[in-house]
């Protein structure tokens, strides 16, 4: 029978010796005695060889630093660790870490308690932000209000799902438009694609230099991007009638016309800079109907208006727009 060779226990062992033994000659893990870590003042990003990594505060910047500073050994599979923080002053931490893996089939476990000192530095993202640092300006522009605050807040949520290098030093509205200070243009540049492939319009791009480094220009993008005045589901007023905007596609718009034969048409956005968008459309209520012929309450003159609906029509649904003093019907 298979004994093992430390203290002469029986079975079940690991290498010919017992869980016991084995406990005591192989350890879960080690840390080092001197921890020391270097963590931004502003945003608790925490640095690491050749970078910096992002936290939401100071705890979770340390509690990282510690996992990365466990040694563990590299014959634990299903390794854990359990962080506990106690902060003793604005540059130190003491940490209790409990070890616990994996070694052949035996649970290994340790428990450290280990004090970390941390040296403030401001990081380049801070020092960028707080110095006004920006590579490129994006340029919103659009007669309609709508359109621009709908653009303006899908740039804020670009930012705040972005990494943190990527931000706004300056925003704020301009005559026409919104402007944008950002931090890179290879970004600045993506986004305003994404708003020319959600919105229309277009986008030019200019540069201008602004210094030299290291031997090479250093070039400050500008993306203007002009906005049309419509969105997909608008009403607008063109050629004395009133067309549906079905769909958006960069400098193009798909419209169909709200009444027989619904005549569909591809035009310019440029070409819709001066057209009337007409408002909301109301609900209509049907006063009475025999076949196509109905009796319909005009929503914004509150008279009653005889109407025929269109051949073959199925729908349970009216609206309408307003143009000038004419009434138009929408079946839907």
């Amino acid at each position: 029978m298979d004994v093992c060779l430390k203290c002469g226990a029986a079975s079940p062992l690991v290498s010919k010796i017992c869980h016991d033994c084995l406990r005591q000659i192989e350890i879960v893990a080690e840390i080092p005695d001197i921890l020391r870590m270097v963590c931004c003042k502003s945003c608790f990003s925490l640095k690491i060889p050749g970078n910096w990594v992002e936290f939401s505060d100071l705890n979770s910047s340390v509690s990282h630093f510690i996992e990365i500073s466990i040694i563990w050994n590299n014959k634990i599979i299903k390794s854990e660790s359990q962080i506990s923080l106690n902060q003793l002053d604005p540059n130190k931490f003491n940490v209790e870490v409990m070890c616990q893996g994996n070694y052949s089939g035996v649970i290994l476990s340790s428990t450290f308690n280990k004090v970390i000192e941390i040296k403030y530095q401001v990081c380049q993202v801070c020092s960028r932000k707080a110095g006004g640092y920006y590579e490129s300006i994006l340029q919103l522009r659009t007669k309609r209000k709508e359109i621009l605050d709908k653009t303006v807040n899908l740039v804020y949520d670009n930012l705040d799902s972005a990494p943190a290098e990527f931000f706004t030093g300056n925003s704020g509205p301009v005559k026409g438009g919104y402007d944008f200070q950002l931090s890179s243009t290879e970004k600045a540049r993506s986004l305003a694609r994404e708003i020319m492939v959600k919105f229309g319009g277009h986008v030019t791009e200019t540069n201008t230099l602004v210094g030299r480094k290291d031997g090479r220009d250093l070039l400050r993008h500008t993306f203007g991007v002009r906005l049309p005045r419509v969105l997909v589901n608008d009403y607008i007023f063109m050629d004395e009638q009133v067309y549906h905007v079905v769909r958006l596609n960069r400098r193009k718009v798909n419209l169909k016309q709200i009444i027989h034969p619904y005549n569909q048409k591809i035009v310019e956005v440029d070409n819709l800079r001066n057209i009337s968008v007409l408002d909301i459309p109301l609900e209509v209520q049907i006063v009475s109907h025999h076949k196509n012929e109905y009796l319909l309450l005009d929503p914004f003159t509150l008279q009653t208006i005889e109407a025929q609906s269109p051949q073959d029509w199925i729908g349970d649904k009216i609206t309408a727009v307003r143009y000038g003093n004419e009434t138009f019907f929408i079946w839907i």
